[in-house]
């Protein structure tokens, strides 16, 4: 076997020829867009019969491939009654812009679907709660003073040369999924009418269009199921037409109050598929009950269908398949410890060689065979990461709009900079979830986009914009890192003299390793380039190969110092011949054996894990906490899919329990959760204790009298805190 330097581990191409295990998962070259061409012996080269092998759910890494065509994208489109300038929509999702009991629309909403409309997306849609306090949705009580607060929305997003809608549902995907059998025949008849006044309480304020949202496992959906629709009157699932006559009641009522004027955008599920028993899918719809169903929509008075897929036990998957695809080489996991085979779940019809780009494009070529609508689909489609996908498919007439949501918060500016051709300046999502975080009851915030859930806060009461200088300044910024290139490129956008200094030859600090990691899918190579662009973009004055002490400091003489060191692990263990004990920042593949214990549970330790478990290893984890620390700096999502992989894989953690000491054939722990010892057998230790504050530096520079900011290395923790971090910092200089 050859030896594998650190240097090439890191650049990410230690997985190659590292083993013949890797080497099968990280074959990219399918026969069809689903499974590999098995590679079966000759008589000559065997005369025993063999097994083929066949990977599942191969990947295409080339789906960001980009010809600087994008004229499909931007090209126009009429829907309904509206002349879209091109293909990109908002989907509706939660903002959280509007406080609560607001009687009034906030500066936080205007401005946030305002920038959003500014960035050059075509079709704006809001969440209900962004609205319903002022009446403007199903189930929320109207008022005239409510049409004239949502009038504020709808003119905001129109001079922007954008249309405004809003998504109805019934329900949510939190609702209990057989609550479709509550309802009475009268209370049914009595939500039809309310959609209907709602909806035309919407067009009274301004707005363009409602989306009526029957996807997911919304109340509306379970109306479509054969597999949560138990009723036995007309609206019950015994035949195809009941099923369907919610739906298309809705439709005709919002058509009969608003009239030929108003545009009608629905949301359906082409296909589901049960991920919690995987396999069991009897009653869940097929992808021949959403072709029926959307023709009746299409009879009904709709004016577009959107499509998406249903999986009943991870809300998530239905909009966004690329968690799907979390961690590394787990492209199909459900978040249960299975694996979606994507040549025949969803009844083969999602593609899932992408990581999860263009996942549904499939599923709106399906439905687009048998209606005469325009038709769209999420699955994130980011035209910043697959443009030459996205496009190639608008052009080939397989789906006809772009429905996105994380990619525009990350940057709303996107449209804009795609079109003039501007790629490497949009600041890319990087698919780490943690902007949906709220339904499982943690914060939400963006790792890009520091500004998200955070504008009109104390910590940013200026809102999203940046405020310029009072007095420019000569700044120095230490370290290259994210947190470092956040800081240093909001300095400068704000009107200071910024150099950025960092001790090795290229930026990026450790994002190069933790791509290694974590393999492509969280797109991190981009994000590093991102932000080295945005150091040329604004002028700042980068220098490398130089270490930052205090005497350099002191020459140079800058007004203020930002000190973007990082964290620091510190080693408690010493190995002996037997068992070698490493560092999770300094390791060498070529010396990890085949039984590994890995001290610590962050997010390095479980990234750590996924990686390993890729080259065949065994690997066990010691947690010193309690479980619910467990890979605590990522989100929940994240940790929800990858947990459950690695524990599939045969990943063992330890909870509250320590490390005493390592022995001659492993390591030995307490078990403070029962009190006893265990001695585990492993050959190799990787130390990946939790990063502590680096401060060293910035004491130094506070003791010679110099201005001076920790940025992110006195309480470092993941990506999202030190671009935070470097934001924060940078905006109160």
């Amino acid at each position: 076997m050859p030896k594998i330097s650190r240097r090439e581990f890191i650049k990410g191409t230690a997985l190659a020829g590292v083993s013949l295990a890797a080497s099968s998962l990280l074959s990219a070259c399918a026969a069809s867009p689903q499974t590999a061409e098995p590679a079966n012996p000759s008589p000559q080269e065997s005369t025993k019969p063999e097994l083929a092998y066949r990977q599942l759910n191969p990947q295409d890494e080339s789906y960001d491939a980009y010809s600087d065509d994008v004229s499909a994208i931007f090209s126009p489109i009429t829907v309904g009654k509206m002349n879209l300038r091109n293909r990109i929509v908002k989907a509706a999702a939660g903002s959280d812009t509007m406080p609560k009991g607001a009687k009034e629309m906030s500066q936080n909403a205007l401005d946030y679907y305002g920038m959003i409309a500014d960035g050059g997306a075509a079709l704006i849609i809001l969440e209900t709660g962004t609205l319903s306090p002022f009446g403007l949705t199903n189930g929320s009580e109207p008022s005239e003073q409510g049409i004239a607060e949502g009038r504020k929305m709808a003119d905001r997003i129109h001079q922007a040369g954008a249309y405004a809608g809003v998504q109805f549902g019934l329900g949510t995907p939190m609702s209990p999924q057989t609550q479709v059998n509550d309802y009475t025949n009268e209370e049914i008849k009595a939500i039809v009418k309310d959609c209907g006044a709602a909806a035309r309480r919407l067009k009274e304020a301004g707005f363009d269009c409602v989306e009526m949202k029957g996807a997911t496992t919304d109340v509306l959906n379970q109306f479509l199921s054969r597999s949560r629709n138990f009723r036995e009157d007309e609206y019950g699932a015994q035949n195809n037409e009941n099923r369907v006559r919610l739906f298309k009641e809705i439709i005709e009522e919002i058509r009969t109050q608003c009239g030929p004027d108003f545009t009608i955008l629905t949301l359906i599920n082409a296909v589901e598929e049960c991920d919690s028993a995987l396999g069991d899918n009897e009653g869940y719809i097929v992808l021949e009950e959403a072709k029926y169903l959307a023709q009746q929509l299409e009879q009904a008075g709709a004016d577009l269908i959107q499509v998406r897929v249903g999986t009943p036990g991870q809300e998530i998957s239905c909009w966004a398949p690329d968690c799907n695809h979390t961690g590394i080489h787990m492209d199909g996991a459900t978040g249960f410890g299975t694996q979606f085979n994507y040549a025949s779940h969803f009844g083969g019809a999602q593609d899932g060689r992408h990581s999860g780009a263009g996942a549904f494009i499939p599923l709106a070529r399906e439905i687009k065979q048998v209606v005469s609508l325009p038709v769209g689909c999420a699955g994130y489609m980011d035209p910043r990461t697959a443009p030459d996908l996205i496009n190639q498919a608008i052009q080939n007439g397989d789906v006809d709009l772009v429905f996105m949501n994380r990619a525009l918060v990350v940057d709303p500016q996107l449209p804009n900079k795609l079109e003039a051709g501007k790629r490497d300046e949009i600041a890319p999502c990087t698919r780490c979830l943690h902007c949906h975080a709220k339904p499982l009851g943690e914060p939400e915030m963006c790792r890009v986009n520091a500004t998200t859930q955070f504008a009109y806060t104390e910590e940013m009461p200026e809102g999203y914009a940046l405020l310029p200088a009072e007095t420019p300044r000569k700044v120095m910024v230490i370290g290259g890192g994210p947190a470092g290139m956040e800081a240093a490129r909001i300095a400068a956008q704000r009107g200071h003299q910024v150099t950025l200094v960092e001790k090795n030859s290229t930026l990026g600090g450790m994002l190069g390793l933790v791509a290694a990691y974590k393999g492509p899918h969280e797109r991190l190579g981009d994000l590093k380039a991102y932000l080295i662009r945005q150091q040329e973009i604004h002028g700042v004055t980068v220098v490398t190969e130089k270490t930052a002490d205090l005497a350099y400091i002191q020459q140079e003489k800058p007004d203020v110092v930002l000190v973007a060191a990082g964290g620091q692990r510190i080693s408690k263990l010493t190995g002996n011949a037997q068992v070698n004990v490493m560092t999770v920042d300094n390791f060498s593949l070529n010396d990890v054996q085949d039984s590994v214990v890995i001290l610590g549970a962050n997010l390095q330790a479980v990234d750590i894990a996924s990686y390993l478990i890729v080259q065949g290893k065994q690997v066990t984890m010691i947690n010193p906490k309690a479980k619910e620390t467990i890979d605590i700096e990522q989100s929940p999502w994240v940790r929800k899919f990858t947990l459950a992989h690695l524990y599939a894989q045969g990943v063992k953690i330890y909870n509250q329990a320590d490390c005493q000491k390592v022995t001659e054939n492993g390591v030995l722990i307490m078990m403070n959760d029962c009190g006893f010892e265990k001695e585990i057998t492993c050959q190799t230790v990787i130390e990946c204790w939790d990063l502590e504050a680096n401060l060293e530096l910035v004491e130094a520079i506070k003791a010679a009298g110099i201005e001076v900011y920790a940025v992110g290395c006195d309480t470092p923790k993941n990506i999202q805190s030190a671009i935070h971090a470097g934001n924060l910092t940078a905006r109160r200089i």
